[in-house]
């Protein structure tokens, strides 16, 4: 997955991406191994990728 890239919530889902609800965040959050995912939304039935970090940077 790039960078500033639209995709639609089946292709994330099927690549392995796990959507992760956390409180307070306006994003959508998919997480996958020990990446954390951070989506916004475009349109009706997409999302663009706009950050990917390492999964303990984000819980810290």
């Amino acid at each position: 997955m790039k960078i500033n890239n639209s995709y639609s919530i089946d292709q994330i889902e099927s690549v392995g991406l796990k959507e992760k609800e956390i409180k307070d965040l306006q994003a959508s959050i998919y997480i996958k191994d020990n990446k954390v995912y951070f989506f916004e939304p475009v349109g009706e039935e997409k999302l663009r990728l706009y950050s990917i970090i390492n999964e303990r940077s984000f819980f810290l």
